[in-house]
């Protein structure tokens, strides 16, 4: 009798686990980082219609999650969604501080969506991201691996065509995230540098040159920045927060 019964009760409580509803795991053990509407499904298997992970807004949100991270104290989910154009992929894991690890993290979005700022400019392009690894706590990326590619680049102040694409790699050093940047192709050769500091403060500096292809009114443009090197190079510097 008692074997019948402590078999009722492993059937009883694997049931239970697997079939969690998603909307009360989401209320009870959801970091601060996420948050989300629409939530339906169980804590294994489920969706959400819409909302914020690290501040970045995303909808037709799916996961599933992977036991074996569980063998490390760590919750992990498969998971996919979609910002308002594009599709995000990657495994995610909130650790025991609520901070999310990404792994094989990519992506692509419109530029227009990465920064408020974006817009009120009507700076555009197509955004790639493809990165081994990305830690994030409150909602600041703190450690990171990876690259992020941003092609058909259009900045109206500077052109009335596309400028060209771009690439940085991204790596965590002495406590910042950096990003070396470099022109893939177009009418510009750059080299510049981002870094985002703890405090949210981030910096893009470089130095800038119109390729021979430029339309004049690049060069003229690019006269703004200041005097030119030997090169032809001319500095920039943009700077501001998160």
């Amino acid at each position: 009798m008692k074997r019948y019964i402590f078999a009722g009760a492993f059937v009883f409580l694997a049931v239970l686990v697997t079939t969690f509803p998603a909307r009360v795991a989401y209320n009870l053990f959801a970091p601060p980082d996420i948050v989300l509407t629409g939530v339906e499904g169980s804590v294994w298997n489920g969706v959400a219609a819409e909302g914020l992970a690290a501040g970045a807004y995303i909808r037709n949100l799916a996961w599933s999650v992977q036991p074996k991270t569980l063998l490390t104290g760590r919750l992990g989910f498969k998971l996919s969604a979609k910002p308002v154009a594009g599709k995000i992929n990657a495994n995610v894991t909130i650790g025991l501080n609520n901070s999310l690890m990404l792994t094989d993290l990519t992506g692509t979005l419109p530029l227009d969506l990465v920064h408020q700022a974006f817009q009120q400019e009507g700076i555009r392009g197509d955004v790639s991201l493809n990165f081994t690894r990305m830690v994030v706590e409150n909602g600041l990326p703190v450690d990171v691996s990876g690259n992020v590619t941003v092609a058909n680049f259009f900045e109206p102040g500077l052109s009335a065509s596309k400028i060209g694409d771009f690439k940085a790699e991204f790596r965590s050093e002495n406590g910042n995230i950096t990003g070396n940047i470099d022109d893939v192709s177009g009418i510009l050769d750059v080299d510049g540098t981002i870094t985002l500091s703890p405090n949210r403060s981030y910096s893009i500096i470089g130095n800038v040159a119109a390729r021979p292809n430029a339309p004049p009114s690049v060069n003229q443009r690019l006269q703004f920045l200041g005097s030119a090197d030997e090169r032809g190079f001319r500095p920039f510097r943009f700077e501001g927060s998160l």
